[in-house]
């Protein structure tokens, strides 16, 4: 039984900021939102969307007529850049790659107090492709009985630079129709069952809401990506060595995949403040292997000590692989140190779209558009 609170806590000072929100995208953006009618008149419900940049939280904080309790990272540290505006608007933190109990039993408060929960059921921003959704959104409607509002925001890759650069980026707010609660049938695996299936639905609804671009860049169907990693060693005379035997690269095609994710390096030099390992972001430019060895260094120490993000993030066979594959690579760079040799690093990542273009990238560093 829900029973409705009379104010969602920091109400006031959340309403100020959604105003201070709503002023500063009409002059900083050109943002259209439709579906408005979609909104439920009353009671609880949770509101999901896309996650594949930072703008889509203050859109959905700002865009919709309900003052919002969010569900957000709590398993690492904020990025500078928006730590301020999470810790003015306060949000209910989520260890990420845990079954967090706490977090899903304020979240199941929230709803039952008849008040309205934001979420991203992604669970994260790094990757562009719009992925399948978490189960504890699913989770939480099935306990509370509360219906799911999808939201599809479109335009926001590149949104934050261009704002930067006072460009006024053209965003969408698309709105679509509520989900009906997630049923709980009486047997455990029909209730499991029944959180797939509402999961997958929910990413399907907001996919079909985003706009046509937005799909054909961001949906993996419309995209083959292919990926490969290789080095290139030089002599101090400026001739080509070749690898060893004894220090080949393992796992190229889940390293490369890794590089051009470059959150999972970017995280722990703005997020933990270890500028050390940000050599190893700008690898296309940088061939010193003293200078990629030492980064890489701080980089595996921050994995082996935080083993759940990659696992979460990559999943947990590619997450080792990957962690295989840093660790064959710094045993490569410690060679061509040893041997006054440079080395660099070269992830391609080959997408080819459903009109029979492709193109080659490997500089991931550059945070592109696609």
């Amino acid at each position: 039984m829900l029973i409705k609170r009379k104010r969602i806590r920091f109400y006031y000072r959340r309403q100020i900021l959604r105003r201070l929100g709503r002023v500063l995208q009409a002059l900083f953006t050109r943002t259209t939102v439709t579906g408005l009618e979609n909104v439920p008149d009353d009671g609880a419900y949770i509101a999901v969307g896309n996650h594949a940049a930072a703008i889509e939280v203050a859109l959905m904080v700002v865009n919709l007529p309900d003052v919002l309790e969010l569900v957000g990272n709590g398993d690492i540290p904020f990025d500078p850049t928006f730590k301020f505006m999470a810790n003015a608007y306060r949000f209910i933190p989520v260890r990420r790659g845990y079954v967090d109990r706490k977090a899903l039993e304020r979240a199941r408060q929230v709803l039952e107090m008849g008040h309205v929960l934001g979420a991203f059921p992604e669970g994260g921003i790094w990757d562009h492709n719009v992925r399948s959704a978490r189960p504890g959104v699913a989770w939480l409607s099935q306990q509370t009985g509360v219906p799911i509002l999808p939201v599809a925001f479109g335009g926001v890759l590149g949104a934050l630079r261009q704002i930067w650069r006072l460009k006024r980026p053209r965003l969408t707010v698309t709105i679509g129709e509520p989900i009906p609660p997630v049923p709980c049938p009486e047997t455990p695996r029909e209730r499991k069952a029944a959180i797939q299936a509402a999961s997958e639905e929910i990413m399907s609804r907001i996919k079909s809401l985003l706009p046509p671009e937005d799909r054909t860049r961001m949906e993996p169907a419309q995209l083959e990506e292919a990926y490969a990693f290789r080095v290139t060693v030089t002599a101090p005379d400026g001739t080509s060595v070749d690898l060893p035997p004894d220090v080949q690269i393992v796992h190229g095609e889940d390293l490369a995949y890794y590089f051009h994710r470059y959150i999972l390096l970017e995280v722990i030099y703005r997020n933990y403040k270890k500028k050390e390992a940000k050599p190893l972001s700008r690898y296309a430019t940088i061939t010193d292997p003293v200078v990629l060895g030492s980064a890489l260094d701080v980089a595996l120490e921050f994995y082996e000590d935080q083993p759940v993000f990659l696992s979460y993030r990559l999943g947990a066979p590619r997450a080792c692989r990957v962690m295989d594959g840093l660790q064959s690579l710094r045993a490569a760079l410690q060679w061509a140190e040893d041997n006054g040799y440079q080395m660099r690093i070269i992830p391609e990542r080959t997408v080819s779209t459903s009109d029979g273009s492709q193109q080659t990238y490997i500089d991931a560093s550059v945070k592109r558009e696609y």
